[in-house]
């Protein structure tokens, strides 16, 4: 029953897109925590031990959410403040339900199922990727997806940042699995597939440095050798350079080196997309703002969200737009003291990640970088996935091997 509570949780944090009705207000919000509660009820004997294992964690966790809250409170936009405040408020639940459900269940047959349907859900959203690039306006994409990036992919994530991310690390997983036999080779080669073409879909050129920043991960941990990596990043080269919206990406669009865009498009100029160039220096329009309101309320920040709701429309006239960098953003909003305790978190998991398998080092890795030119807390899939690594890496044990 708890791993279905475990496949519960992975699916409904695809339906953020979802409404109550008449309300707006996700889904998810409802579902997410409940599931989460379903698996820490059922685990019940064991919260004792893992509060007195984990406490350290726990209380560093507790501190961030009292710091969020605090800023929140006296916010000067105290109504978008506590409403992000508890939409993140969620997160807790699902991370202490990983935490607890891992934490007697951290052998590897328990381990491999976890990552098994972690592989999967990636597959999916890869094919949804697919399906959307074969048809933008079906129904299901209207019903699930955020707003469209067309021809960007974003699949039925929030948008095609995350996706590319997720994908990356996806394949890196998948190449880990069946380094240490827990995947076989057909289920690996139908893992490359989906996600090299989903990735060059994407055209993000943040996932595709993490990608990149992976496979050098991969070749350290001796999960591929420099043979391997030279083919894969040249099938994924490649793949950038079949598909237009990607050569468009890395600023080749009109290039007659790379003929096959017009394969893909009857006529190329009418793909509409950011600036390669432009996109690069928004970001520092983002981070001169972000400063900026942190000269101003330097100690408590901001409050949670408003930045995205309030600061960053300044910028670019829309709301959405976050500080592009996880700990600008952390100190924007919650001031110097709620960075403190941000990395002080982080550092209680670099304590407990000594003993970890590769396969939860190079995920968490990944998922940290790719934060620091954006910031994806906001996507519910994107966050669901990492906080289930950073629990598993906390229950590590010197017994725990997976080879």
């Amino acid at each position: 029953m708890i791993n279905i509570f475990f496949l519960l949780i992975l699916f409904s944090s695809l339906l953020g897109r979802i409404k109550f009705p008449g309300l707006n207000i996700g889904i998810h919000y409802l579902l997410l925590p409940a599931f989460s509660l379903g698996v820490i009820t059922l685990s019940v004997k064991s919260i004792p031990e893992v509060l007195k294992k984990h406490r350290i964690i726990l209380i560093s966790m507790a501190l961030i959410y009292c710091g969020m809250w605090v800023s929140s409170l006296i916010s000067p936009f105290p109504n978008t403040a506590i409403a992000y405040s508890i939409k993140y408020t969620t997160y807790f639940i699902i991370f202490f339900a990983f935490l607890v459900l891992t934490f007697k269940q951290s052998q590897k047959p328990f381990l491999i199922f976890y990552y098994r349907c972690i592989l999967y859900l990636l597959q999916i959203i890869g094919v949804f990727g697919f399906l959307e690039a074969l048809s933008p306006d079906s129904w299901i994409f209207k019903l699930l997806k955020f707003p469209s990036y067309y021809p960007q992919i974003g699949s039925i994530m929030q948008n095609p940042n995350q996706f590319g991310v997720i994908i990356s690390v996806g394949l890196c997983l998948s190449l880990i699995l069946e380094k240490q036999k827990n995947i076989a080779k057909l289920e690996l080669y139908i893992s490359e597939f989906i996600f090299f073409i989903s990735l060059a879909l994407s055209a993000s050129r943040n996932s595709w440095l993490v990608f990149i920043l992976g496979m050098f991960l991969l070749l350290i941990y001796k999960i591929i050798s420099i043979r391997q990596m030279i083919a894969i990043l040249s099938v994924w080269l490649l793949c950038i350079i079949s598909i237009p919206v990607s050569t468009y990406r890395i600023g080749l669009g009109n290039s007659k080196i790379f003929p096959l865009i017009n394969l893909f498009s009857t006529n190329p100029s009418e793909i509409v997309l950011p600036s390669p160039v432009g996109t690069a220096l928004s970001r520092f329009a983002l981070w001169h703002a972000a400063i900026i309101e942190t000269i101003k309320r330097p100690i408590i920040g901001i409050g949670v969200g408003v930045f995205a709701e309030h600061i960053g429309v300044k910028v670019f006239g829309v709301k959405g737009y976050h500080a592009h960098n996880i700990f600008l953003n952390v100190l924007v909003e919650q001031g110097v003291t709620g960075l403190f305790l941000f990395i002080n978190f982080l550092v209680q998991i670099t304590y407990k990640v000594k003993y970890a398998n590769p396969v939860i080092i190079i995920p968490i890795i990944m998922f940290l970088a790719s934060q620091l030119p954006d910031v994806f807390v906001e996507d519910y899939t994107f966050t669901t996935i990492e906080f289930y690594f950073l629990a598993v890496a906390i229950n590590s044990r010197k017994d725990v091997v997976m080879q």
